[in-house]
């Protein structure tokens, strides 16, 4: 399956087709194409272990959804001890999907919570142009870390 997925990846570039025109080509859908494309997410190491773990191509799309590699590698281990039905396999992605929901609720929130910040420095600094006072902002980012710079001129 993976190498399936290289060649498809290796023939849209080498002849400049998108998925629709090859998957027209080779008399297949394009959806087809999409998940074979879909298996090159895995890193190096998780396709092989998939490999190695000889389950199909069902299974391994299904275990795509849990996002992390530390995620993937403990179901996959615990596919390979325990076979499951792709549909067992679906339940047990959705409840690892599911515990990591409150975590990305989390995330939104703080996120939400700094873009409210930031557009309220933005409101200030457009009160304050009002009322005759040159104020501006600039936002940067370095790494993971965001700088928000206020300048007002003749305070």
């Amino acid at each position: 399956m993976f190498d399936e997925a290289r060649a498809i990846k290796s023939t849209m570039e080498l002849c400049h087709l998108t998925q629709t025109e090859l998957a027209k080509q080779l008399g297949v859908s394009q959806s087809y194409i999409a998940n074979k494309l879909r298996l090159l997410s895995f890193s190096e190491k998780m396709t092989e272990k998939i490999k190695n773990a000889g389950i199909s191509e069902r299974h391994a799309r299904s275990l795509l959804r849990l996002g992390s590699e530390d995620s993937v590698e403990r179901v996959l281990d615990m596919l390979t001890q325990h076979p499951l039905t792709v549909r067992e396999l679906e339940a047990i992605v959705d409840s690892e999907v599911m515990k990591s929901i409150p975590e990305l609720i989390g995330n939104a929130e703080r996120l939400d919570a700094v873009e409210s910040f930031t557009s309220a420095v933005k409101g200030g600094c457009e009160v304050l142009n009002s009322r005759g006072v040159d104020a501006r902002t600039r936002t940067s980012y370095l790494g993971d870390d965001l700088y928000i710079s206020i300048v007002i001129k003749n305070a």
